[in-house]
């Protein structure tokens, strides 16, 4: 490998410790101890891992994903939630938008005869929905357009080019997990 490369590879590696670092101090900062801030930690590994491969190659390992539904099942019965509550918890957070969001992808993908969002990002959406709950993962979604759209037009995409979603999603999810609960009040104040 070249002097290059490795100064190149030393940076990359270098940024990524320090978004991983900066999302579990703000984490911790936002959250007291306990499940809450375990479950965030948990997802904010995630989300960074899963950025990084869809980023390079196109694509959210369903391992990652497993793992992450894994670990909310069992750090929610650890905390005490009943399995029924669990249950349903799962299908509503998971469902609610991630059927929702399939179907207006299909609709999407055969109106415009291509891919509009891969299969990936819609599991993602589900792991986000349990871990979230529906109002913070519509937002999550919401954040996540408006992330993916500015990058398209800084990196000044061409029509029909690919650009991982994952990104922008985990990028979104981070705020949200921040400060979506005080968006929803603040928004549900003015209406």
């Amino acid at each position: 490998m070249g002097r290059g490369r490795q100064e190149t590879m030393k940076k990359r590696y270098g940024a990524v410790a320090l978004v991983g670092i900066s999302v579990m101090a703000s984490l911790y900062l936002r959250f007291e101890p306990g499940w809450q801030l375990a479950k965030f930690m948990v997802l904010g590994v995630l989300l960074l891992t899963i950025a990084i491969i869809d980023a390079k190659w196109f694509v959210i390992p369903n391992s990652l994903l497993l793992f992450g539904l894994l670990f909310y099942i069992l750090g929610a019965l650890w905390s005490g939630m009943t399995a029924i509550d669990l249950f349903f918890s799962i299908l509503l957070g998971g469902c609610a938008i991630a059927v929702p969001l399939s179907c207006f992808v299909l609709l999407a993908d055969n109106l415009l005869q291509r891919e509009t969002m891969g299969g990936g990002d819609l599991k993602l959406f589900f792991v986000l929905g349990v871990y979230l709950g529906p109002a913070l993962t519509i937002l999550t979604l919401f954040f996540a357009c408006l992330v993916g759209i500015g990058i398209s037009l800084c990196q000044r995409a061409e029509r029909g080019q690919l650009l991982p979603f994952a990104p922008s999603i985990a990028l979104a999810a981070w705020f949200v997990v921040l400060w979506g609960e005080q968006l929803l009040q603040w928004y549900g104040g003015i209406i």
